[in-house]
């Protein structure tokens, strides 16, 4: 018996306490009261039950965000398998790696992504269904519409999952290889509100929300169900974050509460109004702080916490009351954390190490790299689990985040392998050889920066080698600077010193994708 409540228990316990109450609203759409999205859970765990999902399998989702990605989510959970849920934009050798990785045999999706599937059938090793939640399209597996399948569902009541079963398997970028699985337990899901709304209570907000324009194939696209059901809250869902829409949904929606990732700035630079502090929103977390946080809580009436962390480890380091903007906070008790260097030795106060960490608590951590057990002790040696990045902590406990140890990027609130950009770049007949970086953003994150050395006698173009990369790569990992080069700077061992690179990040011959006016289509 798990000693904690999960997400999918809490939602039970409200649909039997309030069952006309609203959980789930998508901005301009639906509504779903506690007791329909939780019967509706069920039924899709029943659905997929017929199609021999069994505990413990794995079901893939590639979903955009919405209540049908939830109630996906939520019924491979209530079936007692673990859902795989997929980035929107993987395609060709990303996509394939992924389902294979996963090895779900079923996935559930919509008939936009058909075509993706097509190109990469016989690469597929798994997969044997395909459950579209649109419209059907014929495919080379068992195809059939999740509606059909609801139609004669029944909501039969579950065992809810314990805070030690999986809540998903997330892809995150690899860094020496493929992206990894990262099977992570509910328990580390649930301190989602603990570090990004510390001190807040059950019921504090009546008739609030939380506003959630958050990919569900993230961690933060599942925050917000599980700070709806501890809270109290309505979750208010769009497709994707729109800055023009954002004060317009806030205050249709009556929303309280939101993560807000690095986009705080994008709203602070736009134009003041007079009723700027007339919203309801009291609650707002920012991941980096903006430096002008302080004037974004005067503007709008709004209380900014922040935090820090990554899938593998959840948020165990926040602060609801940041006097930094370059602070992260103070760690979470519950934890034992170190900063070491490259031997696992500690470092003293004020100088950077790798942050390591482990928790005096059960099922707060990461469990594993699915299938990946000589990853998964790498990340766990001498009994901590290193994160790859590098944080400093003042003598007050308070800890900066000051790089990524590997080479990986992080762009628009998605991790970015460069082996994987320079895979696809290499890929293109005209190029010898290439390199990718990041680029300090203005958002507080990474632009994609490749440097490529193209063969000899090619006449390749920067637009052109763009059209190409929009065609192979999902469209957060697309590149925004291109710079052709007829060398790399290496180590005697042939390693490109990609520190010298990110030393003169943006130079004269770099190629701007933004400043030629060219966007990346959806």
């Amino acid at each position: 018996m798990s000693p904690v409540a999960t997400m999918p228990e809490l939602l039970r316990l409200r649909s039997l306490a309030r069952p006309d109450d609203v959980f789930l609203e998508e901005a301009g759409g639906a509504r779903w009261t506690n007791r329909e999205f939780y019967e509706e859970t069920l039924k899709v765990a029943d659905a997929l039950a017929t199609l021999g999902v069994r505990r413990g399998d794995r079901v893939a989702s590639m979903l955009d965000p919405g209540a049908r990605a939830h109630s996906v989510w939520l019924g491979a959970c209530w079936a007692g398998a673990v859902e795989a849920p997929l980035n929107v934009d993987y395609r060709g050798a990303l996509l394939a790696h992924a389902l294979n990785d996963s090895r779900a045999a079923v996935l559930v999706t919509t008939a936009e992504y058909a075509a993706r599937l097509a190109v990469v059938a016989d690469r597929l090793t798994a997969l044997r269904t395909v459950v579209f939640v649109d419209e059907h399209v014929e495919l080379p597996w068992e195809t059939c519409l999740l509606d059909d399948l609801l139609r004669v569902a029944h909501p039969a009541e579950r065992p809810a999952p314990a805070e030690y079963d999986p809540y998903a398997v997330v892809y995150t970028s690899g860094t020496t290889g493929p992206s990894k699985g990262v099977l992570t337990p509910w328990a580390s899901l649930h301190l989602t509100v603990e570090a990004t709304f510390p001190g807040d209570r059950p019921g504090e907000y009546p008739g609030g929300a939380i506003y959630s324009p958050w990919p569900v194939f993230h961690g933060l696209g599942k925050y917000a169900l599980v700070v709806a059901a501890e809270l109290g809250l309505r979750v208010v869902q769009r497709p994707r974050f729109s800055v023009s829409a954002f004060w317009d949904d806030i205050r249709e929606h009556g929303c309280t509460h939101v993560h807000l990732m690095g986009f705080g700035a994008l709203l602070l630079n736009r134009p003041g109004r007079p009723d700027d502090a007339a919203n309801p929103l009291r609650r707002a977390v920012m991941l980096p702080l903006p430096v002008r946080f302080r004037e974004f809580e005067r503007r709008f009436g709004v209380r900014i916490s922040t935090a820090w962390g990554m899938t593998e480890i959840g948020l165990p380091i926040s602060t609801g009351d940041p006097v930094d903007p370059a602070a992260c906070g103070r760690l979470l008790p519950g934890f034992e954390a170190r900063l070491v260097d490259n031997h696992d030795y500690d470092v003293p106060d004020g100088q950077p190490g790798e942050f390591v960490i482990r928790s005096t608590r059960p099922w707060r951590l990461m469990t594993e790299y699915l299938g990946r057990p000589e990853a998964t002790a790498r990340a766990w040696r001498n009994g901590w689990l290193h994160t790859g990045d590098i944080l400093r902590r003042d003598p007050n406990g308070q800890y900066y985040f000051v790089d990524r140890k590997a080479d990986y990027l992080r762009s628009r609130g998605q991790n970015i392998s460069s082996l994987e950009v320079e895979a696809t770049v290499a890929a293109h007949p005209e190029v010898e050889a290439c390199a990718c970086i990041g680029v300090p953003s203005e958002l507080g994150e990474d632009d994609v920066k490749v440097v490529v050395i193209r063969d000899d006698d090619s006449g390749l173009t920067e637009p052109e080698l763009l059209a190409y990369l929009i065609e192979h790569l999902p469209r957060f990992m697309v590149p925004r600077y291109i710079e052709f080069t007829d060398g790399l700077p290496r180590t005697p061992t042939g390693k490109v010193r990609k520190a010298e690179l990110r030393e003169t990040p943006v130079t004269p011959g770099t190629w701007d994708r933004e400043a030629a006016g060219i966007a990346v289509p959806r």
